[in-house]
């Protein structure tokens, strides 16, 4: 069982042609600052975008020159296949939508969507994408599992040649077929290897970014695959008051947000996006743009940039979530090269130990009294501040339950700075 994080107030709206008409400002573009970024000439040149989506019409103005690459898997009982008849096919071709009698199938249009949010091709009737000089990679896919598992191998094997640097995911998968099934996100086997496709993903710097959903739920994931994962960047989406859309599954999960109602393609023509969907490849062309200015920076270091800098947005019980604004982030980064550290430098009197006990992760640290501890533990936050020694000893500790037998990521903070991630394995 499958589905796709569709916007739930898509309109079909036709451009007409205007030829002369100059391109139009994207309102989406202008609140999330994209200008900092392409008036100093980066516009994604040079960087590729995955995306996991439905395919697109490769022959649609808006993705001239801007798909390089694709694969198509089909691993479920569907009986779908790709475009050249088999269950599994790579190059550009397959990256085409659907065919239905030999038309696209217009109800599969996802996939423009998305693509067009990241790298369209500027016109007179659209904007083209936040990074309209980026190139796009899209696996067109039926969502099992399975299917996810090969397309991430491909995405990681074909890294270097086309200098993929993040990964745009507007889809949940469903896997609701045993008891197991009903365990959380993190400890269901069904996602065990998507898991580890992801990390492998983070591991040479390409950030996986993931739609939190549509779902009208507050505080909480809904036990689908990849934005429920920890290695996955959950993306949720706001409206044009800057509010937390209505629909949007909104967690502690959720690390960023961002506009929703970018004007995008649709199979044969144009149409405003919608939903958590569009959202997700904004936030994943804008991690691009930062990456070609940035290449000495870690993928880590421009993703905490781009969480610090945004704009903090209240929602009725998370508070403070950070929207998308390339201009805040590129100031912190600009910020820090200036400073001359790409990373933090290791002073020997300073140490941070995580550790694992009885099913706790315990966090040690030595030499930083007085001040402030950060750690996401799990996708949720754990904070010391100030830093006071434990009991009689020249450490502080501080713990979080997790259970036993569960790898589990961690991110450290001082004073908000990164520190570094690990993954450990509780016992």
């Amino acid at each position: 069982m499958r589905k796709v994080l569709v916007g739930l107030f898509s309109l079909a709206l036709l451009i007409p042609a205007t030829p002369a008409q100059a391109v139009p400002t994207e309102s989406a573009y202008v609140a999330v600052e994209a200008e900092t970024m392409w008036n100093q000439g980066f516009t994604g040149e040079g960087t590729t975008i995955a995306l996991i989506d439905q395919g697109v019409n490769l022959n649609h103005p808006y993705f001239e020159d801007r798909v390089i690459d694709g694969v198509c898997v089909y691993s479920g009982a569907t009986g779908e296949v790709c475009p050249n008849g088999t269950r599994y096919q790579t190059g550009v071709q397959a990256a085409s939508q659907k065919r239905v009698l030999g038309l696209l199938d217009q109800s599969q249009d996802h996939g423009n969507m998305t693509a067009g949010i990241v790298a369209g091709k500027p016109n007179s009737q659209a904007p083209g994408g936040i990074a309209p000089d980026s190139n796009i990679l899209m696996a067109n896919t039926d969502f099992y599992p399975e299917s996810i598992v090969q397309i991430l191998d491909y995405i990681y094997q074909k890294r270097d040649e086309h200098n993929i640097v993040a990964l745009s995911m507007s889809f949940g998968v469903f896997a609701i077929n045993s008891r197991a099934d009903l365990l959380s996100c993190s400890t269901n086997p069904v996602y065990a290897d998507v898991r580890e496709r992801l990390k492998k993903l983070r591991d040479v710097g390409i950030i996986p970014f993931a739609a939190s959903g549509n779902g009208y739920n507050l505080n909480s994931v809904e036990n689908w695959a990849p934005t429920c994962l920890e290695e996955a960047v959950s993306v949720g989406s706001i409206n044009r008051d800057n509010e937390v859309s209505i629909y949007t599954t909104m967690s502690d999960k959720v690390e960023l947000l961002a506009p929703d109602y970018t004007l995008s393609a649709n199979t044969y023509s144009y149409a405003q996006a919608s939903g958590t969907s569009a959202a997700t490849p904004l936030v994943a062309g804008a991690y691009a743009l930062l990456r070609q200015k940035y290449p000495e920076f870690t993928s880590q270091q421009i993703l905490t940039a781009m969480k610090n800098g945004g704009n903090p947005i209240d929602d009725i019980i998370i508070k403070g979530t950070p929207a998308l604004n390339l201009k805040g982030a590129d100031f912190l980064l600009e910020d820090l090269r200036e400073t001359g550290v790409t990373e933090p430098e290791q002073d020997p009197d300073k140490v941070i130990t995580v550790g694992t006990f009885n099913g706790f992760i315990a966090i040690f640290t030595r030499g930083y009294e007085g001040q402030r501890l950060s750690a996401k533990v799990a996708g949720k936050w754990l904070v010391q501040d100030p830093i006071e020694n434990y009991k009689n000893f020249d450490y502080s500790r501080v713990t979080r339950n997790t259970g036993a037998g569960f790898d589990i990521r961690v991110e450290l903070y001082i004073d908000g700075q990164f520190i570094r991630t690990e993954t450990v394995t509780t016992r």
